[in-house]
C-alpha cells in the first residue's frame, strides 16, 4: 500500500489521463508493461533481502570493476532527481489550488515569473511545507492507513465513471496488448503546437513508462523498509553464501515460503497501480480524446474533473477530495520512503557513517534535501528550470526507466553469485527479469538521446 500510494498520483492521475487524451487507447500497453516490469524489479529485490538479509545495494558492491561503481551509478542519479518529484507534484497541486481558490486569476507577471507561475509556486510551497510537517510527525502505521484510504477512494471513483462511460472493449484490449507507437494526430500538433512541436512520441512513451509505478528513488527505500517487516532474514544480520549453502532441506523450504510475503506484497501493490492507471487512461480516451482536450501545464488536473461531473455536477467535490488525498499522500509518503533510499545508499557507500546513532541524522538531512531541493526547483523561473512536464520527463527517463533496467540486469548477476543454486530464481523469473532489464535500459537510453538532442 505504501508503494501504491506513493506512486499513484502524478503518473496515474495526470499522465495516464494525458496519454488517453493524446493517443486514445493506443498506448495502453505502456502501462501494462510498466506494471509488469517494475513489479518484477521490486519483487526480485524484496526476494533478495528476504533470503539473504542484505540490501541489493550492498550486494552490488561486489560487481567486478572499480570499487562500488555500480552502487554509485544507481545512487547518485537517483538522489539528484529526487527533488523533481517534490517540485513537480507541488506545482501541479499548486496550480489546481490557484484555480479552485480563485486567488489571483489574472496572468500578470510577478518579477521574473510570467503568467500564473508565481501563484502556482505560492500554493505549491504551502502544499510542500504541509506535507513536510506531516511526514516529520508520522509513523509507518499511519502512512499505511492513509495509503489504504487514498487508494480505495480513487479506485471507487474511477470504476464508477468508466462503467458509466461504456468504453470500447475491443479498442481497449487492442491498445493493451498490441505495442505500437503512433504519430501525433493532426489536431494535437495544431491545437497544442507549443507543447508538441519537436517532441518525439517516444518521449511520451518514456514519460508514461517511467512515471507509472515509480522508480529507483522509491524502490531503494521500499526494499530497505522491509527490514522492519522481518520477513525471512530481512532485518537480521546478512547471511554469507557459505551459510546459505549449508542450509538443510527444511530450511530451504522455509526460506522459499518467506518469499511468498514478497510476492503477495508486490502483486497487491502493482495490481493497484496498473488498475488505477488503466482506469484514468481509459477515461482520458473516452472523455478528453474525443473532445480534443489535453491536460497541459495549466490544466494538469482541471480537465479530469469531467470524469465525474459527467455523472453529476456535485461529484466534482469527490474528485477534488480524491486528488488532494492522492497528491498529499504521494508527497507525504515520499518523504518517508526517500529517507530509507538515502540511508540504504549511504550504508553501501559510507558504511562508517551509518551506524545506528547516525540514522536519525541521515533521515533529517534527507527531508531537508528533498524539501530544499524541491523549493529551489519550484521557484526557478520556467525559462531556467523548465516546465513541469519537462522536469517530470527528465526524472522519469533517468530514475524510472534507465536505472530500473540496469537494476534488473544487476540482480541477475547478484542472484547467480550471492545465492546457492537451490535459492536462485527459477527460469521463468530469470527470463522475465532479463526482458525487463533490456527493455527499460534500451528505452531509457534511447529517450535520453532524444531528450538532449537539440530541437530544430
Amino acid at each position: 500500500m505504501i508503494i501504491a500510494s506513493v506512486t499513484i498520483g502524478s503518473g496515474e492521475l495526470v499522465l495516464a489521463s494525458r496519454c488517453g487524451a493524446i493517443f486514445g487507447y493506443q498506448l495502453m500497453w505502456c502501462f501494462l508493461l510498466a506494471g509488469i516490469f517494475k513489479g518484477v524489479q521490486v519483487y526480485i529485490a524484496a526476494r533478495h533481502i528476504t533470503l539473504t538479509g542484505e540490501h541489493p545495494m550492498i550486494s552490488w558492491k561486489a560487481i567486478p570493476g572499480p570499487p562500488s561503481w555500480f552502487p554509485l551509478l544507481i545512487a547518485l542519479p537517483t538522489i539528484v532527481v529526487m527533488p523533481i518529484a517534490f517540485s513537480s507534484i507541488s506545482e501541479i497541486l499548486g496550480g489546481y489550488l490557484r484555480e479552485l481558490t480563485g486567488v489571483s486569476k489574472n496572468n500578470d507577471a510577478v518579477g521574473p515569473f510570467v503568467g500564473f507561475e508565481f501563484w502556482e509556486n505560492f500554493w505549491g510551497t504551502a502544499v510542500l511545507t504541509t506535507c513536510l510537517a506531516l511526514a516529520m510527525s508520522s509513523s509507518q502505521k499511519m502512512l499505511e492507513r492513509v495509503s489504504a484510504f487514498v487508494i480505495g477512494l480513487i479506485v471507487l471513483c474511477a470504476v464508477i465513471s468508466v462503467v458509466m462511460c461504456q468504453p470500447s472493449i475491443s479498442g481497449f484490449f487492442s491498445g493493451l496488448f498490441i505495442p505500437y507507437v503512433p504519430d501525433y494526430q493532426p489536431w494535437v500538433e495544431t491545437n497544442y503546437a507549443e507543447t508538441f512541436r519537436g517532441r518525439s512520441p517516444w518521449l511520451e512513451v518514456a514519460l508514461y513508462l517511467g512515471a507509472v509505478g515509480g522508480g529507483t528513488y522509491d524502490y531503494l527505500g521500499y526494499t530497505g523498509m522491509l527490514r522492519e517487516k522481518h520477513w525471512g532474514l530481512s532485518g537480521s544480520e546478512p547471511a554469507s553464501l557459505k551459510q546459505l549453502e549449508n542450509l538443510s532441506d527444511d530450511q530451504i523450504t522455509w526460506a522459499k515460503t518467506w518469499t511468498r510475503a514478497a510476492v503477495l506484497d508486490t502483486v497487491v501493490s502493482f495490481t493497484s497501480v496498473v488498475l488505477v492507471t488503466l482506469l484514468f487512461a481509459g477515461l482520458g480516451a473516452l472523455l478528453l480524446h474525443t473532445e480534443q482536450r489535453i491536460p497541459d501545464d495549466r490544466t494538469l488536473l482541471t480537465e479530469q474533473e469531467s470524469f465525474l461531473t459527467q455523472l453529476h455536477p456535485q461529484l466534482r467535490w469527490l474528485y477534488r477530495a480524491g486528488v488532494f488525498l492522492a497528491f498529499i499522500g504521494t508527497l507525504y509518503g515520499a518523504f518517508e520512503i526517500y529517507r530509507y533510499t538515502v540511508v540504504e545508499s549511504a550504508r553501501a557507500l559510507l558504511p562508517g557513517w551509518t551506524q545506528a546513532r547516525h540514522i536519525h541524522t541521515w533521515r533529517n538531512l534527507t527531508a531537508a534535501f528533498c524539501y530544499g531541493g524541491g523549493m529551489i526547483m519550484m521557484w526557478l523561473p520556467k525559462n531556467i528550470g523548465g516546465d513541469i512536464l519537462s522536469k517530470m520527463t527528465f526524472g522519469s527517463v533517468i530514475g524510472g526507466a534507465t536505472l530500473c533496467g540496469l537494476w534488473c540486469l544487476a540482480m541477475l548477476w547478484t542472484d547467480h553469485t550471492r545465492l546457492p543454486e537451490r535459492l536462485r530464481m527459477n527460469r521463468g523469473l530469470w527470463v522475465v527479469t532479463l526482458i525487463a532489464g533490456i527493455a527499460m535500459t534500451a528505452l531509457g537510453v534511447q529517450t535520453l538521446v532524444i531528450f538532449f538532442t537539440p530541437k530544430h
